[in-house]
């Protein structure tokens, strides 16, 4: 049987649909609030729909099933890379299926209207089923991971952009600001390194040398200033301390949001472990 496929069609019609569902997925998981990533991981994901039909035309054996498994998944990820700028951890594997879940709603809202094989009660009963099993799963995973590990997926909001972190609940972080009073969380360098140009960053880290550096417009927005804190080994110690516009901790139960956050930061060598990079204030959940 022969096939005519016109590849401008395919092109602009998976990109219509990627776009709906990177922006369906962002307001889901509170992150990628730009259209134009959202349109450039559209654009991904269609490139990659074009290229697929090619790569079929050309092996006459088709696609192995693994193979062509892992390419979806990975032109999932990628998309939601671009699109929501979910970068790693539970929190992309959830967005993922999600996608995958949207993809399957709109995929069958449509073969309901143009074909007869499956009913509108069938669809609705795959829907749910398949709605359940996403729902029960994901609870299951992070149960596990905060009952044995208390490391929580966060989202750390700056200048409209979500940036997704791991952040280890500290029962000992009772850290509050000596400036206005908030529960105040630790972070990495890499966390103030990904939310910041470069340019902020050096004029954070020199920050007691040069008090004028908080007045430019890069660190103004962070209202930097000094913290002192209490640990083992060290009597008072004086930490750099910026607030961002908005922290979401996502739990089993509930996404925990806090408005205007407190985060410190130390330069020097710190005992963070490799799953995460910021400790939590105790105060907070």
């Amino acid at each position: 049987m022969h096939y005519e496929i016109y590849i401008d069609v395919v092109f602009f019609t998976n990109l219509l649909i990627d776009y709906i569902l990177i922006r369906f997925t962002g307001i889901l998981f509170r992150c990628g609030r730009s259209r134009k990533r959202a349109l450039l991981g559209a654009a991904a994901g269609a490139v990659f729909s074009c290229w697929i039909i090619y790569l079929r035309s050309f092996l006459k054996s088709g696609i192995f099933l693994p193979a062509l498994v892992l390419l979806h998944g990975g032109c999932a990820a990628g998309m939601l890379v671009i699109g929501c700028n979910l970068k790693r951890g539970s929190l992309l594997l959830k967005a993922i299926l999600t996608l995958y879940f949207a993809a399957f709603l709109c995929g069958g809202f449509w073969e309901v209207i143009v074909s007869d094989k499956l009913t509108v009660k069938m669809f609705l009963i795959l829907a749910a089923a398949t709605w359940s099993g996403i729902t029960a799963l994901s609870y299951l995973m992070d149960s596990l991971r905060i009952r044995t590990k208390n490391i929580y997926p966060i989202t750390i909001y700056y200048k409209g952009c979500g940036y997704p972190f791991q952040g280890f609940y500290d029962s000992g972080n009772l850290l509050m600001d000596s400036v206005n009073g908030k529960p105040v969380s630790v972070g990495t360098e890499k966390v103030l390194s990904e939310i910041c140009s470069e340019e902020t960053v050096s004029c954070l880290k020199h920050l007691k040398e040069n008090p004028g550096e908080s007045g430019k417009p890069g660190t103004a927005g962070l209202h930097p200033h000094f913290t002192f804190f209490h640990s083992i080994g060290k009597e008072q110690g004086m930490m750099l301390a910026v607030t961002f516009e908005r922290l979401c901790i996502q739990t089993p139960a509930e996404v925990v949001c806090i408005d205007n956050p407190v985060f410190a930061f130390s330069f020097e060598t710190s005992a963070f472990g490799k799953e995460y990079e910021v400790l939590l204030n105790s105060r907070l959940l």
